[in-house]
This record gives structure tokens, sequence and C-alpha cells, in this order.
């Protein structure tokens, strides 16, 4: 079977696309049948041993589809192993090597304050020790001349004092080396042959635009994760050939393209935003479909919520940003996180105002209602206490525990001075209140009008907050995709491949001949990674853009090329427009970055249609709190919901991974590919 074989799968005979995606309480298994249905599984993940949750998930699926696991045509996986290492600072000691005179660039780093008003404000320790930094005599200028030869003696006493030091990693990073790599080189190779450490970064490997705090903050954030997602995909790896799986591993990457597990081992720092770029690019897939033009991805888990938005079915980007307070110059796809999600916890300021979050009960002991010993009030306990949830989840295999829920909120509530149903209500208000702010951040402030806007709503817990949140921000309309809990690995079935190149213009570049001459290079550099994935040319798409900024400007805009000079000009000021207000007709341009980018898309799997039905008898009726009263709501089997038939709130609906919430005041409609739709009354 060749490689673009294995990245499409077929839709004839028994082959089946799985995509496996690692949360921290459960690991989402997402499978397209051949007829186009979509199976979809959890199990509980195993932190310690990531893979083999994985694996499980994988051999519990083929056992209920009664399939081999010869007839997997393609494996996707969305991994945490990257992120889990840079939180819990479990990564490798890393040591790095640069130029004379600047040991000190990770421990400078920016002259911004993270928040200006906090005196206190510290950014995080630098993952490398200044003791395990090493400098060399060599100076390259920005234009890639070389001022001072690198001393390969000196070098060779460098090497030997490095590999006494028992460094995992060791990350090269020389000054200007984006605009002339030839030292850099050089001195990895004499590391490596020198035995200095198991592993050998090469900043300009990872990272090769300028900004040298940024450039090599990217390098050794790989240097720190890249033994542990080595080792753990080698794992994996093995177990699925011990199961007889022959479809080639594929890993989810921050940028929303899928990278080979070969190369994911090697460039680790690309699956840092792995898991949370699936639901992105599955909601951006929905987007499309649906006809969406404008859309706020919205994935409410445990811990967290991550919102993006997503313009005529394209997420925004970015080319550089921050995980954990250390900066990152790769491209990912632009995904707003805070921390308020179904665990957060409530409590009490010293003003003896409600708080929520961001403090979390996490998996373990979760929410009280779990029964696995949490003691604080959460989000969720807050949900089955306004009858939004009921007494059981998971399709019955979860049984909630209402009792000691309702006794720790009678408690937390006379502390508040408040009725018990208004605490519950707050909790929810607060924690709505905090979402709010970040769908703003991300749509706002980014001068899109939400009332343009339809909310997609995934991840467990998001589809118990789109209707509030849709009538509190004024959305157009809310849209839960058919299976909201495993949305991540839904959303990788059909990611595409991806590769991106990058090089720095050089400053005296002065005309659009020069620049397409140097993306010209990075597209060589495409057409090789093609043909080391197994990919001829016809299966891909060539994207080409530059970042541009005014003359003067600190940062810039990336923009689609065009060797059309005015049309280039007139596209970037459309951006500029779009981003900031305003575009400054009298401005010099200035070329600073030239990116090619490489997609090689799947055949998206066939799917299949709902057929109509009749209005099913509610499972149950119970009271619900909306708006500050109590409503006799009925309670529905999502599944059994009719197609193309509006139905009034207010309603729930319940699956397995998830349960949906319809106010008194909306309508909602199942499509016949079933996603839910949630709309205001007066609007239908």
């Amino acid at each position: 079977m060749t490689a673009q074989q294995q990245l499409a799968g077929a839709h004839s005979g028994d082959e089946y696309r799985v995509a496996i995606d690692t949360g921290g309480t459960f690991t989402d298994v997402a499978v397209a049948r051949p007829d186009g249905s979509i199976y979809v599984g959890k199990v509980s993940s195993s932190p310690e041993a990531p893979d083999r949750a994985v694996l499980e998930g994988l051999s519990s699926a083929l056992r209920d589809l009664d399939a081999d696991a010869e007839t997997v045509t393609r494996f996707v996986h969305g991994t945490t192993v990257a992120t889990n290492a840079l939180i819990t600072k479990t990564g490798a000691r890393v040591g790095l090597v640069t130029t004379k005179g600047f040991a000190d660039v990770l421990h400078i780093g920016y002259q911004t304050r993270p928040q200006l008003y906090a005196r206190d404000s510290r950014r995080p320790e630098p993952l490398v020790a200044r003791a395990d930094t090493w400098e060399l005599e060599e100076r390259v200028a920005h234009t890639g001349e070389v001022l001072s030869p690198l001393d390969d003696e000196a070098l060779l006493a460098q090497a030997a004092r490095i590999r006494d030091a028992g460094l995992d990693v060791v990350v090269v990073s020389l000054i200007n080396a984006y605009s002339n790599p030839e030292h850099e080189q050089r001195v990895a190779q004499a590391l490596r042959d020198a035995g200095a450490a198991p592993s050998v970064v090469v900043a300009t490997d990872i990272s090769s635009e300028l900004r040298e705090f940024e450039r090599t903050s990217t390098a050794v954030l790989n240097g720190y994760v890249q033994p542990k997602v080595d080792s753990y995909l080698e794992r994996l790896e093995d177990g699925l050939d011990d199961l007889g799986v022959t479809s080639k591993l594929w890993v989810m990457q921050s940028n929303g393209g899928l990278i080979s597990g070969a190369s994911a081992r090697q460039e680790s720092v690309r699956t840092l935003l792995s898991g949370l770029a699936g639901g992105v690019i599955g909601a951006s897939r929905w987007a499309r479909r649906l006809g969406l033009p404008k859309v706020v991805s919205f994935d409410i888990g445990g811990t967290s919520t991550d919102i993006a938005l997503i313009r005529d079915g394209q997420p925004d980007e970015m080319a550089a940003g921050e995980i954990e307070g250390y900066p990152i110059r790769l491209p990912a796809v632009d995904i707003h996180t805070i921390g308020a999600g179904g665990g957060s916890i409530a409590w009490i300021d010293s003003a003896g105002v409600l708080r929520v979050g961001p403090h979390s009960a996490g998996a373990s002991p979760g929410p009280i209602c779990y029964g696995r010993g949490g003691a604080e009030i959460t989000v969720t306990d807050a949900h089955l206490m306004l009858g939004r949830l009921g007494t059981k989840l998971l399709d019955g295999r979860l049984e909630l525990d209402v009792d000691s829920t309702r006794a720790a909120l009678e408690r937390f509530a006379d502390r508040l001075g408040m009725p018990v149903d208004d605490t519950a209500a707050g909790v929810l208000r607060v924690i709505g209140a905090t979402m709010g702010r970040g769908i703003r951040k991300v749509s706002v402030e980014r001068g899109i009008d939400i009332r343009d806007c339809a909310l997609m709503a995934f991840g467990g817990a998001g589809p118990l907050h789109a209707s509030d949140l849709m009538e509190e921000l004024g959305f157009e309309s809310a849209v839960v995709p058919p299976h909201p809990g495993v949305a991540s690995a839904l959303g990788m079935l059909d990611a595409a491949v991806r590769a991106d190149f990058v090089a720095t213009i050089p400053a005296d570049a002065s005309s659009t001949e020069e620049i397409a001459a140097l993306l010209d290079e990075q597209a060589e550099r495409a057409d090789e990674f093609l043909e080391q994935e197994g990919f001829g040319a016809e299966d891909a798409e060539i994207l080409r853009s530059v970042d541009l900024r005014y003359k003067g400007q600190s940062y810039e805009l990336t923009t689609p090329w065009s060797e059309d000079p005015a049309a280039l000009r007139a596209e970037f000021d459309r951006l500029h427009t779009e981003f900031y207000g305003f575009a400054d007709d009298d401005a010099e341009l200035e070329a600073v970055t030239a990116r090619v980018g490489v997609e090689v898309a799947t055949a998206p799997s066939h799917e299949a249609e709902l057929e109509g039905a009749s209005m099913p008898e509610a499972i149950e009726h119970r009271e619900a709190y909306f708006a500050g009263g109590w409503v006799e709501t009925p309670v529905y089997r999502r599944a059994e919901l009719p197609i193309d038939v509006d139905i009034r709130g207010p309603l729930i609906a319940e699956q397995l991974d998830s349960t949906v919430v319809v106010g008194p005041s909306q309508t909602c409609r199942t499509d016949r590919f079933g996603f839910m739709h949630i709309f205001k009354e007066e609007d239908r």
C-alpha cells in the first residue's frame, strides 16, 4: 500500500479510519466505517503510560466492530505527552551551546513584563540551567557573512566538557544562524561525533526565523520534550505492530496538520498543541460543510475551555506565541485557553464574593457528584443541582451522587448567605462570564461582530453552556456536532498532512523577484518532504506567503504571496485594516519572512445521512432551573430526535459523551448529518 493510499484510506470493503485522542480523564476513539457511519468510544486514560490506553481503545473498537487490525487504513493520534512534560516540568535535562556573549539569552528574554501592574510577576525559569550553557568563539552577521570563524580546537574542548556534564539533550543555537546555518551544523556534528549527549538539536532545523530569543526558546522546548515523545511514540508504534496494524502512524501537530510518527519523534515541539488542534480542525471542516462564514469554536473539558475563531472555514493561525510562558516560533492554530471547565471549583474570596476557577478538581478526585472523593463544589455539580444533568452519565455507566452534592452545596450556600438554587445558578453565571470574556477575546477584540457568528460547542461540557452563552452574547445560533465529547478525535479523521518551510528574507531584498527566488528554495524543500513521505507532487497543494510590515513596525502580518507588488500591497493593507482598523498608504512596506506550506489532503470520509423520524416520547420529565425559576423539562435521547423538525425548548438531549441543553425561549433543529442547531425562538 502506498503512502497516499494509507493516508486516504478507501471507501469499499472492510476498511476503517481510526483517530484516537488522549485526554486527561478519557482517551477518545473515533472510527469511520466504510459505509460512512461513525463509531465512537471512550476508555479511561492511563497517564503513567498513555500508549496503553490508546492500544486498549483501539482493541476495544476493533472488537466492537468485529474488525481485524489489518483493516485499519489510516491511524491518527492526538497526544498530550509533550504538553504534560512541559506543564509538569518533567522533561529532559537540556544544555545550550551558543555564541560567546549570548549565554544569558534565555534568562534576559523580553523587556516586557508578563503582567504590567503586578509587581511580583515573574516569567518561568528557563528550561536550561545557566551552568549547562556553553559559549563558543564565532560570529555570523545578520547578512550571513562570517565575521569570526569557528575555532575547531576550542569546539572539541567544549564537546568534552559537555559530555562530562551528563546531559540528555544539547541544543545548538548560534547568533544569526538563521541567515547562515553552517556554524550550527558544524558544531552539532562535532558534538555528535564526540558523544556529547544522546540527542543534539540544531536550532535552525526547528525554527529558521530571526529573533534569537524566540528561536532559541523553540529549539530548547523541542529538546526538553523530545526524549519523552520519542520513547512514547516508539512504544506506541511497537504496540500497533504487535496488534497487526500496518497503517502508518500520523500525529496531529499544533498547526492543525498531520506529521508522521518518525518526524514527530524528532521535531516533538510541533505536538505541543496536538490535542487542542484536532477539535478546531474538526470545527473548521464542519463550518465549511454547513456553510457558516464565521464560527467560534468552543471546546469545554474538565479543566479548561479552548476557543478559536474560524473564518470562511479556516481557523485563525499564529506564527508565534507562548506556551506555559515560554515563547515558541512555529505555525499553530490560534487557540485561546482559559481556566474554566466542568471541574472548575467555586470559592469565596476575601470580600465574600462568589468566584469560580481557575482551580479545578481535575480527573481525580473530580466533582463531588462523581463520588471519587471530591469535596468542593464544581461547575458540574451546579449543573446536576439545577436539573441540567440527570443522575447518570455515559449511558448509565456513571451514577452521580446527588445527596452528597446537595449537602455540600447547602453548606457552601450558607457561607455565601444565599439560597441554594441561587448559589448553583450563580456558579453557572460566574463561569459563563469568564467564558464570555474568552469568546470576546477571539471575536470582538479582532473586529468581529458576535451577532454574525455561530457558536460551535463541543467537548464534554460545551453543549451544557451553549444555549446560555448564545443568549448572553447574542450569537446568531449555536451548533452542536453529532459527537461533541469526542470532537477532537473526529476532527483528526480527515486532517491533511502538513509541513511548513520558512526562511528569513535578507534585509537588502528590494524586489519581488528576490523574494520569489527565496520562496522557490522553500518550495524545493517542500518537494523533498513529499518525496520523503512517499507522496507525489500531484497529491499536494503548495501555499506561498510572506510576513510583511510597515517599515518601523515590530510585528508582521502573514500575507498570501503575489508577484505583482501592487496586488501584494493591496492585500496587506486590507489585512492591516481588518486586524488594526487602518492602513497607512504612505508607509514603505518591508518583507521579513518567506513561508511555504505544503498540504496533502485526504479524500473526505463518506458520511452517512440520517433518516427522518417522528417525534419520540421523552424518556423522562424533570424540573430544570432556567432564568430564575424551575421548569418541567422533557429529556430525550439525542439520537432519537427527528430530522429537520423545529422543536421548542426547554428540552434536554442526552447521549453517551455529552448533554445538550436548550432553553425555554429557544428552538432546536437536527439536520440530516446529525448537527443540532439552536436558535432564538423569535429568529425561527
